[in-house]
């Protein structure tokens, strides 16, 4: 078995060095519920406006895209926040 290329091997660390958060375009959420129900942990709510949002507790949001791949209107997007540092 042939292991990945240099190329494809620098990728994949980039790729590993980046942490992604959900989203929601409040111009699109018709305020379903679906990614709260499914975000597996729990840190997706509906703000005052009834809009879903992503909280900042002390668990973060890693981009899992449960609540991406869920969402039928397409109000969510995972978006880069972060690279992790390198050692």
């Amino acid at each position: 078995m042939n292991s990945a290329s240099k190329n494809l091997q620098e990728k994949f660390k980039e790729l590993s060095n980046i942490t992604y958060t959900a989203v929601t375009d409040f111009s699109k959420c018709i305020s379903c519920g679906t990614c709260v129900k499914y975000c597996p942990l729990k840190i997706r709510v509906f703000n005052s406006e009834g809009k879903a949002i992503t909280i900042k507790t002390s668990k973060s949001c890693g981009g899992c895209s449960v609540c991406f791949k869920r969402c039928r209107q397409n109000a969510i997007s995972l978006l880069p926040i972060n690279r992790k540092s390198k050692i």
